[in-house]
């Protein structure tokens, strides 16, 4: 793993001062080096990825659609509405009527989560390449509507690769927010607790070896051992937020790096 887990900021974990700072940042280790000997795999600790989770809600049905629909509007509503906001296409109106308008629309089509689950791409791109294309077909049918008349629609928006960079960041802040969710749940239900709130007092509230050992009374191999254990939860749960088919360990460890690039710039 490219990355190890260690994100700084006050605020306590991901709190919004932490997301603000330029401090937020994620130390690097080399793969070969301190790979530790297992990394569990994804089915090891949590049993449905998201892309999983997806693929099994489809096959439900409509019921199992609405499901997914719900799923995927949770996790990138707020991003694409960044994106819209951060973007020249925000001088075609509310922003958050096109979101939601986005949704319905292409959230209501049988196959469009399911031509996602096939196209070996991650949910992240498939969704940003959607979107504008929807406002692409709203801007086309407005002056099919209205002619020519309104200025800020004589010439299509051109593309916005700081909006796009925002919501690439959104995405990625929103994946760590729920890995660290899960891993902490999954140390909980391994009668871990302790070893997650030592890696949180560590890399997300920045206390020192020696606080740490005040704190829970532990000597240093002991506590590194810990956050170890709890770090390897932590990337066992965003390798499986982000896998899609056909994803190698190679190309997770590049989405992961290329995740947290997004974050510290």
């Amino acid at each position: 793993m490219d990355r190890v887990f260690a994100c700084t900021g006050p605020g306590g974990p991901l709190g919004e001062d932490a997301q603000r700072s330029k401090g937020f940042r994620f130390m690097t280790t080399s793969p070969r080096e301190r790979r530790p000997p297992h990394v569990p795999a994804a089915n090891d600790v949590f049993p449905s990825t998201q892309y999983t989770l997806i693929d099994r809600m489809l096959q439900q049905g409509d019921e199992g659609r609405i499901k997914a629909a719900g799923h995927v509007m949770s996790v990138y509503l707020d991003p694409l509405r960044v994106y819209y906001h951060g973007s020249s296409f925000r001088s075609l109106g509310a922003g958050e009527d096109l979101v939601q308008g986005f949704f319905a629309d292409r959230l209501s089509r049988d196959g469009f989560l399911a031509e996602w689950l096939s196209s070996s791409r991650q949910l992240r791109f498939w969704l940003i390449t959607a979107f504008r294309h929807y406002l692409f077909e709203h801007i086309r049918r407005a002056k099919k509507h209205r002619g020519q008349a309104v200025a800020e629609w004589e010439s299509e928006p051109e593309s916005s690769p700081a909006a796009e960079i925002e919501f690439h960041r959104s995405v990625a802040m929103g994946l760590v927010r729920q890995a660290m969710e899960l891993a902490a749940k999954a140390c909980a239900d391994s009668d871990l607790a302790e070893h997650w709130r030592v890696l949180v007092r560590h890399v997300v509230d920045g206390r020192s070896y020696d606080e740490l050992r005040i704190e829970f009374g532990l000597d240093e191999k002991r506590f590194k051992v810990m956050a170890r254990t709890a770090g390897n939860k932590f990337r066992a749960a965003l390798r499986d937020l982000i896998r899609w088919r056909g994803a190698s360990d190679e190309d997770l460890d590049a989405e992961i790096l290329d995740l947290m690039e997004i974050i510290a710039t």
